[in-house]
Order: C-alpha cells, then structure tokens, then sequence
C-alpha cells in the first residue's frame, strides 16, 4: 500500500503535529509499505518492521525533513524493560528525508546508534558522504520471537514494549557498481 509520511504530508497541511500519519504510527501486520514513494517497508504478522527497501538515499534539504522527538523517546523507552539505555532510533536517518512515523524508528542501544565506532550513525554518515556509493540497501530488522501477547496482538500497537526491541539488523547494500557489499551486522543486545 501506499502511504505519504509526515514529511510529505507537511507540505500540503503544515508544520504541525496533525501531520504524522497514523497508519504509519500503527502499521498492519502482514503488509508492505511504499512510503514517500522511495521507503518499502515489511512489516511481520504483528506489525514491527522486519524489512525496510531503498533504493538509494540522498541528503536532502532540511525543509524536506520532520522529526518526531516525542515518538523517538516513547520507542526508546521501550528498551526500559532491558535494562534501559534504549533510544528511538531512524532506520534511516532524518537527513534523508526519512518517515518519523513508528513504522521507521525502533529502540536502539544508544552505543549502537549513536556517533561511536562501528556504530549505526557511522554507517549512516558514509552513505551521506557518498550516497551514489550505496544503492539497493536492504535492512533486515531481527526479534527474539513472538511477543508474549502474540495471541491478542492486531496491530503494532498491542505488542508488549519489550517485545517491540530488535535483536539485531543485518545491512545488505551494493557499491556504484551493483557489486554486493559484505552484509553490516549490529547487535542490539
């Protein structure tokens, strides 16, 4: 399906917090997502993301962005349940014109996604410096299983917190040339 993120939706309504798209905000389960008309989303049988698809992603204007601080620290909180140290974190990043709608930002140890080595944001700044560099990134979010209300679950918003935390993510992307690039791993745990 397709769908305009608050990024898009701000142009035709406003900077405002009625721009956030809330079938972004509570994605379906078993569904695809073509946001933007750039994003493609997966989400699994209890509506986390499992896979986000892009072709490229280039830097784009900061008119062209929107961020949801208030989403970052609820879905950080999340983590709380593990011991804390969590925050929302873009699969994507905001430069990139990126949804800030739940259906992109999950809980990440902060050592994992912020400006650290071997970090989420460093992988992130190379492809910024040299987006023609990394084309048909394909991200492949991880759980530790069912949540544990999986037999009541509909939507995204009925899975336990906890069970919302990624395990890990694997990167999959391709160089200017369409050669395959050894697969990024980061550990969430």
């Amino acid at each position: 399906m397709k769908a305009d993120s608050a990024v898009e939706r701000q142009t035709w309504l406003g900077r405002s917090s009625t721009t956030m798209n809330p079938d972004l905000k509570d994605p379906l389960p078993n569904a695809t997502y073509t946001v933007d008309g750039k994003f493609h989303y997966t989400t699994d049988e209890w509506g986390s993301t499992v896979r986000l698809q892009v072709d490229r992603m280039d830097v784009v204007d900061s008119d062209a962005t929107y961020e949801s601080k208030a989403v970052q620290r609820r879905i950080g909180h999340y983590g709380d349940g593990l011991g804390g140290g969590f925050e929302g974190g873009h699969l994507t990043g905001k430069r990139f014109g990126d949804p800030p709608e739940d259906i992109n930002v999950v809980p990440v140890k902060e050592s994992v996604n912020g400006d650290h080595p071997c970090g989420f944001y460093e992988l992130e700044q190379k492809i910024a410096d040299n987006p023609g560099n990394y084309r048909n990134i394909d991200i492949r979010i991880e759980y530790d299983g069912p949540p544990a209300n999986a037999g009541s679950v509909t939507r995204l918003g009925d899975v336990n917190p906890v069970d919302r935390v990624p395990t890990r993510w694997r990167v999959l992307s391709q160089d200017a040339n369409g050669v395959a690039r050894t697969p990024e791993i980061f550990g969430n745990r």
